[in-house]
């Protein structure tokens, strides 16, 4: 809080204003990304000022120079702007003018724009960079209000306040939620999935359709969900054979995020669930990002958070005895989640004095939670047995199976016979699916290639393919299908290949086992060059990867020209290919 009032100072000193400009402080919107938020608003005689803070996107960012406001079908010009730069700990240590050629980063992450002033009558406005930008922001009011709230007095649950939380079974069904964001005005905006977790197959995703999401699944998946853009997100439990409904309200939900008025907004009036999980979703709301107060200083100070979480849930008066239940199962996942990562995975070292005194784990309770084989070690370490264990072994035996599938090998039909048997139909499935990328791959043309799994190791990888490509200029771009910014360097990239027709350049992409087999093999029929799907045992070992997209240049003499992790721009990137053809 102390940062964000010394830039926000230090923002307004700099605004050009008099005792006669009017000025707005974080005003409410109605629609926009929290990663790019309006602070401080000046409307002068001479210009409109504002103060926004860029708290997200990737590494690099830049401004249109066409970004504008829109009020009462008027448009108004940028004039001018000003870049600030501060420090991890918020001190502004410096600004400068704002320049469209200029590529900044994101510790330079606020930035004032002049405009043409508003006309004196106008009530709210919108910043457009561009049409489709994710720095748009709509709605924007100057008199200090929030929008109208829209959820009414929340459904009370049916559960009796003293009912404890039950055991369920494991089961292969359909799980699912529907979340629908409502508007000020009465309408409703699409939701924007950003992530699901704990994919068993990591072949099998979300159905979407009218803001439902659908999946036929054999164990609990965590899916998050943003309004409207995924700068801050909430998590969303997903049991087989259970059914949620949650109720956002858009403006609430936008105004807690960027802090728009002064008294916080209480959580009833942004989001509500229905269904017979909605109370377990609710603990899962107030208390889903546990993961990140418990820092494994030690094991015991691990204990001593967990112990200080639960004693938080069972005092809260708003809970039922099945929340508070529930609340614990989900502290002490966070618990061993992070007992495992302190202590590292030998046998030894994960015997756990406390391990008798948690709930998770030993009993059909942690259905609700329990999603993948991650606490198999710890409970063989610590002689944990029972329903639970036998489900993870079960898990572990399936996926096993189903990182040879992704590997684009063929099970034979009887192979799935000693697999659990909620665990078939998905690895059923994804034989199925393999069966159909292996005959796609065949069908590709000369013009892209795809290649075999290499014998070697991560640190030969490169040297390995710069050998085979001797005498060319070799574009390197590490990717995944499920990265954003990685598919908008690719997609910019694909222009230039005709631009560079007949000249000594090939384009190299390498994912890992990270991106489904049917989806990479219909992503890379538009990719013209060499692929390559490493094992993560090769992947993990290539140096100097530090993330995706991450690129490497090699000249034609088979030296590294150039590296960058991130995509910004495209500009910057194809002068340097120009420059490696060059050499």
């Amino acid at each position: 809080m102390k940062a964000q009032l010394l830039l926000a100072i230090a923002m307004i000193a700099s605004m050009p204003s008099s005792a006669k400009d009017k000025v707005v402080t974080r005003p409410a919107f109605a629609n926009g990304g929290i990663d790019f938020c309006p602070r401080t608003v000046i409307r002068g005689k001479k210009a409109t000022t504002i103060g926004f803070v860029i708290t997200g996107r990737s590494s690099q960012w830049t401004m249109s120079p066409d970004a504008h406001l829109v009020a009462d079908g008027k448009t108004y010009r940028m004039s001018g702007a000003t870049v600030f730069t501060r420090t991890a700990d918020g001190t502004v240590t410096g600004s400068e003018a704002y320049s469209p050629q200029t590529i900044y980063w994101v510790d330079r992450d606020s930035i004032s724009m002049d405009f043409e002033p508003l006309a004196p009558k106008t009530q709210t406005f919108d910043f457009i960079e561009t049409g489709t930008s994710s720095f748009n922001v709509y709605g924007i009011r100057l008199d200090g209000k929030y929008y109208p709230f829209v959820l009414g007095k929340p459904k009370q649950y049916t559960y009796p306040q003293e009912e404890p939380l039950c055991a369920i079974e494991p089961r292969y069904a359909m799980a699912g939620y529907t979340c629908t964001m409502h508007r000020h005005d009465g309408t409703e905006s699409e939701v924007t999935r950003f992530g699901l977790n704990n994919c068993f197959s990591k072949d099998r995703y979300m159905g979407f359709s009218d803001n439902s999401y659908h999946i036929e699944a054999s164990c609990p998946y965590y899916a998050t969900v943003a309004a409207p853009y995924p700068a801050h997100q909430f998590i969303m439990l997903m049991v087989p054979g259970y059914e949620t409904t949650a109720h956002v309200d858009e403006t609430a939900y936008l105004a807690s995020f960027a802090k728009a008025g002064r008294k916080p907004i209480p959580t009833q009036r942004i989001i509500q669930f229905e269904g017979p999980l909605a109370d377990l979703q609710q603990v899962l709301y107030d208390e889903g990002w546990l993961y990140h107060q418990f820092k494994p200083l030690s094991t015991d100070t691990l204990w001593n958070a967990l112990q200080d979480k639960i004693r938080n849930i069972e005092a809260n008066k708003d809970y039922t005895r099945r929340q508070k239940d529930f609340g614990r199962l989900w502290a002490e996942r966070t618990y061993l989640q992070r007992y495992v990562e302190c202590v590292g995975g030998h046998m030894t070292e994960l015997r756990d004095e406390h391990a008798p005194d948690l709930s998770i784990l030993k009993d059909g309770r942690s259905f609700y939670l329990i999603n993948n084989d991650k606490f198999l070690a710890y409970a063989h370490a610590n002689g944990i047995d029972g329903v639970v264990t036998q489900w993870m072994e079960g898990y572990a035996k399936a996926q096993n199976m189903a990182r040879r599938m992704q590997r684009l090998e063929l099970m034979p039909d009887d192979a799935f016979d000693t697999i659990p048997q909620y665990f078939r139909q998905e690895l059923r499935d994804m034989n199925d699916s393999t069966r159909v990328t292996i005959a796609n791959l065949r069908d590709y043309t000369h013009e892209m290639k795809v290649m075999d799994t290499p014998d070697c190791t991560g640190e030969e990888f490169i040297d390995m393919v710069v050998q085979e490509n001797p005498g060319v200029v070799l574009f390197f771009d590490f990717w995944a299908t499920w990265c954003g910014p990685c598919m908008r360097g690719i997609w910019a990239m694909e222009p230039l290949k005709k631009e560079w027709a007949g000249r000594p350049i090939r384009f190299v992409y390498v994912t890992n086992e990270s991106s489904p087999a049917n989806q990479w093999s219909q992503q890379i029929a538009s990719m013209n060059g060499i692929h390559y799907r490493l094992p993560d045992k090769i992947w993990k070992t290539i140096p100097g990867l530090r993330g995706i997209p991450q690129y490497y240049i090699y000249d034609r003499h088979g030296k590294r020209f150039y590296e960058q992790t991130g995509f910004g721009v495209i500009d910057p990137l194809k002068q340097k290919i120009e420059d490696a053809l060059e050499q």
